[in-house]
């Protein structure tokens, strides 16, 4: 019988903390009770969305300043979970919650959040150096470029890379190792 000893343990739990932290990181926790209230799947996908902007730069001239704009386009409870995240913080950016109403108002967003698709905004989102995020069935050929969902009672999210590229953002490999899905076209030879 193989013996493990203290060394064994600190790396069992070391490796465990890692894990935890992973899955804590992508949100990929399930809720403790399958009959979990919706709002409950809702501040869990906010928090996905919190945790992949830490993972996500935008152009230096987008990120100057002292806010991370976080617009949302539409209601949903997706949207009233998103404004719990304002006032916090990533990269020395404090989070602003706000609703986008206007196309003209998209420019100044680091992340749009549209829970439906707004084609009217596609072609001018496309411009931009704007994360945007949806939790709808398809939102990535709707112009999504992060979008959630819930597969087995868990969030997971699938990853548009190449239309993230073409705004001028990175996504770090660390964000995409996790990532369900990653729509990524290889480069022509």
């Amino acid at each position: 019988m193989p013996r493990h000893g203290a060394a064994g343990a600190r790396a069992g739990h070391r490796w465990t903390a890692v894990s935890l932290l992973l899955l804590a990181l992508c949100g990929v926790l399930a809720p403790r009770a399958a009959a979990a209230e919706a709002s409950g799947a809702e501040a869990l996908k906010a928090e996905v969305i919190y945790r992949a902007l830490m993972f996500v730069t935008w152009p230096a001239e987008h990120e100057a300043g002292r806010r991370l704009q976080v617009c949302t386009a539409g209601d949903g409870r997706v949207e009233a979970a998103l404004q719990d995240l304002a006032g916090r913080s990533i990269r020395q950016l404090a989070i602003e919650v706000r609703r986008a109403v206007r196309l003209e108002q998209l420019g100044t967003c680091h992340l749009v959040f549209m829970p439906e698709p707004q084609p009217a905004w596609r072609a001018q989102l496309e411009r931009l150096p704007v994360l945007v995020v949806a939790d709808g069935a398809g939102m990535l050929d709707h112009g999504a470029m992060l979008n959630l969902q819930i597969e087995d009672g868990r969030i997971v999210f699938d990853i548009d890379l190449d239309a993230a590229r073409r705004a001028g953002l990175a996504i770090s490999a660390k964000l995409l190792r996790l990532a369900r899905y990653v729509r990524h076209q290889s480069p022509a030879p």
